[in-house]
C-alpha cells in the first residue's frame, strides 16, 4: 500500500486552456455575467473520497461514473483524493468538511451516504434551491478568475452564504510518472479493477440503460479530481453579503454578481504536468455557514462549465 505526498504545483509546466482574453472586469460598458440566466435546478453535490493507494476504491469510480451516466448535469461530482499526488490542499478543505468513514465513501449534499448515494441524489433532485449560480471564465495568462452570478430563489435572513470556485480534473491515467516519481497506479484486489496495479479494467462496469459506460479493456482513469480553489481569505470563497446591498438579508428574486454587485473569484495558474492532456473543469458552488457553532458548511447549490483544451 502506497501513500505518496508530492505537490502537484511543483511540476513544470502550466496548462491553461487554448483562448486568452484581457480580463476586462468591470470596467467599460460591459461585465462578464451579463446575458447569463441562472437556472432554478437543484443541482446535487456527491463527494467521493478515495486515494489511489486504497484497494477498493476502483468500487467508487464505478459508482461514480454511473451517478455521472445517470443524472448528467443535475450533479457536480467532486472527488477528493487523499495521500496521493492528486490530494491538494484545497481537496483537504472539502474533505475536512465533509470527513470519510472509510474508503471510498460518498457524501450526498450534506449527508454521508457510504457506497449507496443513488437514492439520495434521486430525492435531492426534486428539491426547491434557496440559491441557484451560474458562472463567467476568463482566461488570463496567470489565473482563471471567474465571475458568479447567483440569483435569490427564496428570502432569508441573517444567512452566512459564501461562494467558491473550483477546478476538478479528469482523464488521468493510472500510471506511473515521471520515472516512477509520481505513482498513480490504482493498487486493487477487486475484480472489477484487475488486480495489483491495473490500467486497464478486466470487464463492463457501470451499466446504464443497458450500455456500459466503462467497457472491458478501456484505460483506468482518475476523474472530476478536485484540486485548485480560488484565493480568498477564507478558503470557502467570498462573502456573498459583501457584494449584496442589504448584507446577510436575501430576497426572492435578488441577483447578484451584475457590473453593480460584483463578484470575482481568482484561481492562480498551476502546473499540473505530467497530466497535460487532463480535461479541466470549473465547478462555482454556494456554501451556508451551519448555525450549530461547528464551523462547517453545507452546500447549497452548484454550477460547472469545462474549460478548453489545446
Amino acid at each position: 500500500m502506497k501513500k505518496l505526498a508530492i505537490v502537484l504545483l511543483s511540476i513544470g509546466v502550466v496548462f491553461s486552456a487554448c483562448k486568452k482574453e484581457e480580463d476586462k472586469g468591470t470596467t467599460g460598458s460591459s461585465y462578464p455575467t451579463d446575458g447569463l440566466t441562472v437556472s432554478a435546478k437543484q443541482r446535487v453535490l456527491v463527494v467521493e473520497h478515495t486515494g489511489a493507494w486504497c484497494q477498493y476504491c476502483p468500487n467508487g469510480a464505478v459508482i461514480m461514473t454511473e451517478m455521472i451516466g445517470t443524472y448528467n448535469d443535475d450533479i457536480i461530482p467532486i472527488v477528493a483524493h487523499d495521500g496521493d499526488p492528486l490530494a491538494m490542499p484545497a481537496t483537504k478543505k472539502i474533505a475536512d468538511n465533509y470527513p470519510a468513514a472509510g474508503y471510498p465513501n460518498f457524501y450526498v449534499m450534506n449527508t454521508e451516504e457510504g457506497q449507496s448515494p443513488s437514492n439520495a441524489i434521486a430525492g435531492a433532485t426534486s428539491l426547491k434551491p434557496v440559491m441557484g449560480v451560474t458562472h463567467a471564465v476568463v482566461n488570463t495568462d496567470s489565473s482563471w478568475n471567474v465571475y458568479p452570478r447567483i440569483e435569490v430563489f427564496e428570502s432569508s435572513l441573517a444567512e452566512d452564504y459564501l461562494v467558491n470556485s473550483y477546478i476538478l480534473l479528469s482523464g488521468i491515467v493510472a500510471k506511473e510518472y515521471s520515472g516512477g516519481t509520481i505513482d498513480l497506479n490504482q493498487t486493487s484486489s477487486v475484480a472489477v479493477a484487475g488486480g495489483v496495479n491495473p490500467t486497464k479494467w478486466l470487464q463492463d462496469a457501470a451499466i446504464v440503460d443497458g450500455k456500459p459506460l466503462i467497457k472491458a479493456g478501456s484505460t483506468y482513469m482518475h476523474n472530476e479530481a478536485l484540486v485548485a480553489s480560488s484565493n480568498t481569505s477564507n478558503p470557502f470563497g467570498f462573502a456573498i453579503a459583501e457584494a449584496n446591498p442589504f448584507g446577510t438579508e436575501y430576497i426572492e428574486g435578488d441577483i447578484l454578481g451584475t457590473k453593480n454587485t460584483p463578484i470575482l473569484l481568482s484561481i492562480p495558474k498551476f502546473s499540473p504536468a505530467p497530466f497535460v492532456d487532463a480535461e479541466m473543469t470549473v465547478v462555482t458552488i454556494i456554501w451556508r455557514l451551519r448555525t450549530d457553532g461547528s464551523g462547517a458548511y453545507d452546500y447549497v447549490n452548484g454550477y460547472m462549465s469545462h474549460l478548453a483544451k489545446h
